[in-house]
């Protein structure tokens, strides 16, 4: 049996696209063009189901039913959670196709924001591994509530379960890498798989927003914890990308990288119900 993916929906998150790809020269006012189009972004939280031999893996969980109440009023301003509710959270999507947080052996966190691990709670009593970088676990053990997205409730049960931590890059399981793309967070993370038909994946969580984020030359964001190493782990995506011929799927974007034979273009990520990747 080969390894299969599906992508889940998690809500819309509305926000200023220059949040996300800033400075882009698109957007970017200029002396030609001072009055520049601002775009209002529809930002999707997003989860993947793994189906591997040895188990069921979940990539990231999205935004908590709590974010209205556990994330900072000067978040709360930036960002409009009015459309995320429990009918689009993590627990209700899996319910929709028939699996619980039981069903799963492996939870991979790309990283630990609370717009990507909201529904990493869920998995506290579940029997799941829950795997993250060392350096965000480091990192977000020194968060005594909420700080800089990230947000303690989401992941405080890890400091009485410790999770599974990597360092670099690492086969986890046959054909599924965990990649170290520091900068946006201190220990963000890609992950890179090969399917039979589909060919080489690489989930990017927030080393790459969008499609529009990926250049060249790469378009960074003002949300990064190091912007140096984010720009290093965006050219380490393109250059793994570029030799596995890889669909890249960035972390808030319904539009991927698709690299043929040293050329790029772009195309729907498509998503649950009703569509496998294998």
């Amino acid at each position: 049996m080969g390894i299969k993916l599906k992508g889940l929906n998690l809500g819309y998150m509305g926000l200023d696209y220059e949040l996300m790809v800033f400075p882009h020269p698109n957007y970017a006012l200029t002396a030609p063009r001072q009055q520049g189009a601002k775009v209002w972004y529809q930002c999707p939280a997003i989860s993947y189901i793994i189906e591997h031999p040895d188990g069921l893996i979940l990539w990231e969980t999205g935004i908590s039913t709590e974010v209205r109440t556990e994330w900072l009023p000067e978040w709360q301003y930036l960002v409009d959670v009015s459309n995320i509710t429990p009918e689009v959270c993590l627990e209700t999507r899996l319910k929709s196709v028939g699996l619980a947080p039981e069903d799963f052996k492996y939870v991979i966190q790309g990283h630990l924001h609370c717009d990507h691990a909201g529904g990493l709670r869920l998995f506290e009593e579940a029997g799941a591994t829950v795997v993250c970088h060392e350096d965000e676990f480091k990192h977000v053990m020194q968060i005594e509530r909420a700080q800089d997205f990230f947000v303690r409730a989401d992941w405080n049960f890890l400091a009485r379960k410790r999770p599974a931590t990597v360092y670099g890059d690492q086969e986890i399981l046959k054909d599924v890498w965990l990649l170290s793309l520091p900068g946006h967070t201190p220990g963000t993370m890609g992950l890179l798989t090969r399917l039979d038909h589909t060919g080489w994946v690489l989930l990017t969580s927030d080393a790459l927003y969008t499609h529009d984020s990926y250049g060249p030359p790469a378009t960074g964001t003002p949300i990064t914890w190091n912007v140096q190493k984010w720009a290093e782990s965006v050219e380490k995506v393109r250059r793994i990308a570029t030799a596995h011929d890889a669909f890249v799927f960035p972390g808030h974007d319904e539009t991927g990288i698709v690299h043929r034979q040293g050329k790029t273009e772009f195309k729907r990520i498509q998503y649950l119900p009703g569509y496998v990747y294998e």
